[in-house]
């Protein structure tokens, strides 16, 4: 199954960051205050305007506690709206 999001919407795989702390407690990027951060998969044509550059594969930056995740043929994606992206890298 192929999302296509909205025209204001990026689609994101996750990426989850798991940090260990001095007791040996496992913890995610949620945990530990970090920005939540995606691979782009999809990206709506109106987003692409708005976040000019922005290409699949990129690494995006957005705020915590934003968008909704999906499960797609068993993977977790998340789709964000263009003003929760804080910031993006490249994969050039």
């Amino acid at each position: 199954m192929t999302l296509h999001p909205a025209p204001d919407r990026v689609v994101l795989e996750l990426i989850e960051q798991r940090h260990e702390s001095a007791q040996g407690i496992v913890m995610s990027n949620r945990s530990s205050g970090e920005s939540p951060k995606g691979r782009v998969v999809e990206i709506g044509y109106g987003a692409r305007t708005r976040l000019e550059g922005l290409q699949q594969g990129d690494t995006v930056f957005f705020v915590a506690g934003q968008g909704d995740v999906v499960a797609d043929c068993g993977d977790s994606k998340v789709i964000i709206h263009t003003d929760d992206v804080l910031a993006w890298a490249s994969n050039q």
